[in-house]
């Protein structure tokens, strides 16, 4: 995995993700196919649904920066999407391969990036104070360590050990 950047702006972000990547991963891999199913209200998502949106998340930015990136999930896990029966969703393993060759290009990506093309306008859907290329994916990195916060929150919830500290 590439882990250094041409860009001051991008190293630190990309630091981000490989930290996420971490935690997402350590959140998952002790746990049951039952407990990642587990929801702690009917009005919250299951671990597994959390990890796979990151993942699909993870497919949009890399699109934005102009790598398009299919993770053959339809729309199984955008913002907002109904849950479906357990049976539609891939399997634990099939989420972290996908994890595992979005990460890679994503790290690859961000290395590539030099500080104009971080400075030019954002394009694709508005996301909140995001002027600029580098802000969505500062606002990227922010809302993938929201979810890494929910999976680690569930997870203690369910009785494991807390995922950092």
């Amino acid at each position: 995995m590439t882990t250094a950047s041409g860009s001051a702006v991008a190293a630190p972000i990309a630091m981000m993700f490989r930290i996420n990547n971490d935690l997402v991963s350590r959140a998952i891999e002790s746990l049951t196919d039952e407990e990642l199913w587990q929801r702690p209200t009917d009005r919250s998502n299951p671990m597994l649904w959390i990890a796979g949106h990151v993942v699909q998340t993870r497919a949009s930015m890399l699109k934005l920066l102009g790598e398009p990136f299919d993770t053959g999930w339809g729309d199984l896990f955008n913002r907002g999407a109904a849950l479906q029966e357990r049976t539609r969703y891939p399997t634990r393993g099939d989420i972290e391969r996908v994890m595992g060759d979005a990460t890679a290009r994503l790290q690859s990506k961000l290395a590539a990036l030099d500080d104009r093309q971080l400075a030019s306008p954002a394009t694709g859907p508005a996301l909140p104070g995001a002027r600029t290329v580098a802000d969505q994916i500062a606002f990227f990195a922010f809302h993938e360590s929201y979810h890494v916060g929910q999976l680690a929150y569930i997870r203690k919830a369910l009785g494991h050990a807390a995922l950092v500290g």
